[in-house]
């Protein structure tokens, strides 16, 4: 092969390198953990030859934004830099919701949610089933089923009164359905929440939202 030859060769391989650097730029992720002690102190995410600043990992909201520098990376605590898990983002995506569910013996196992997935709206929930029974809901109009360890996305439908949806749900025992609650939600163009159920210290099936306010989109 001539000199001329493999300079353009090298020439055509330069869009291919620019686009994969690019595709490892610009990507933000946000963690929330199902708990975490205070004790353990701030975190921070390693990769390959670099860190992120230290943040604290929330329990009751998303993260800040954190800056990644590449696609896998590991969350370790500051103090003594314990590994917690590694991460691995899909190929698709620039911005990610880090779900963090605790995982034996020790640190968390991820769940990774693509925020700027058009699938993933305001008014969608994101379920995560922490508990050992299946969750049966009633979405407004819209059935759940989640077993134990599963996690999906859906919404209600069918408004009352275009204002408020009624919401039950209840775990699926031997002897029929128990119920946990029944509630209303009310309409929110700009919100989606994070659903987590999980059996508490009592042993009784239970569940909390983390909600995330969405920014009004330009008209």
């Amino acid at each position: 092969m001539s000199l001329r030859q493999i300079a353009f060769a090298l020439f055509l391989l330069i869009p291919t390198f620019i686009s994969a650097q690019e595709s490892d730029s610009d990507i933000q992720v946000e963690l929330l953990a199902e708990q975490f002690p205070e004790s353990l102190g701030q975190v921070c995410l390693h990769f390959e030859k670099e860190k992120s600043a230290a943040f604290d990992l929330p329990t009751n909201r998303l993260s800040n934004p954190v800056g990644a520098t590449a696609r896998t990376m590991v969350l370790k605590t500051v103090n003594k830099e314990i590994p917690l898990c590694t991460i691995k983002l899909p190929e698709k995506g620039k911005a990610f919701a880090i779900v963090l569910v605790t995982a034996k013996p020790s640190g968390f196992s991820p769940i990774i949610v693509r925020k700027d997935d058009a699938a993933f709206n305001a008014g969608d929930v994101f379920f995560i089933n922490r508990s050992e029974k299946t969750i049966l809901g009633k979405l407004g109009g819209t059935p759940l089923v989640l077993k134990p360890g599963e996690s999906k996305t859906d919404r209600p439908s069918k408004p009352v009164d275009n204002t408020y949806y009624n919401i039950a749900f209840a775990t699926r025992e031997s002897n029929g359905e128990k119920l946990i609650s029944s509630t209303r939600w009310p309409i929110d163009n700009h919100l989606r929440s994070y659903l987590f159920f999980f059996t508490n210290a009592q042993g009784k099936t239970t569940f909390r939202a983390v909600d995330e306010y969405l920014e009004k989109k330009a008209p």
